[in-house]
């Protein structure tokens, strides 16, 4: 179980990367499955160790990582489902997004903030069942470690709105 989460948080964080990298470089989220293998296997020594990393956070005991590929690192059920989802659903991510950021637009949040945002909402959207909860403390744990020290509650006010927001409809 504990591998299982550690797998897909590796994902998520790299799945958040991909997405700035392609922020920056085209701003077009809407093709990642077409990037994700090159970025995965470019990124794949960093993917191993982080996994490594979380694997060993949450782990009682000693763990073999004897033969340990890039393949038990990440989900890749998790990232086809977020790509599927982020490439059909943006405008409406974005929208839920725009609605509950008061007085913010989309294009006034960091590229690192929007794609946290973004994959949380996804992950509310899917068919993974992740429980809410779980998206919006992954969000506020990612913008922990790559955005500034006020991110993380604002990133919990707006995906709590959203949360009601998406039940509402």
């Amino acid at each position: 179980m504990k591998n299982i989460r550690a797998k897909r948080e590796t994902s998520r964080e790299y799945l958040m990367k991909l997405m700035y990298q392609t922020y920056i470089s085209n701003g077009d989220i809407t093709d990642l499955e077409n990037e994700m293998e090159e970025f995965l296997q470019n990124n794949k020594e960093y993917i191993v160790s982080r996994y490594k990393e979380l694997v060993l956070t949450y782990s009682d005991k000693d763990v073999d990582f004897e033969g340990l590929s890039l393949e038990k690192c990440v989900d890749r059920v998790y990232l086809n489902e977020m790509c599927d989802i982020l490439r059909f659903k943006i405008d409406y991510i974005n929208e839920l997004i725009e609605n509950n950021a008061k007085n913010w637009s989309i294009n006034r949040f960091s590229k690192i903030d929007l794609a946290i945002l973004q994959i949380a909402i996804a992950e509310m959207l899917s068919d993974l069942n992740i429980p809410e909860k779980v998206s919006i403390n992954q969000a506020i744990d990612l913008a922990k470690i790559y955005c500034e020290e006020k991110t993380p509650k604002f990133i919990n006010g707006i995906l709590g709105s959203v949360v009601n927001e998406i039940k509402e409809r």
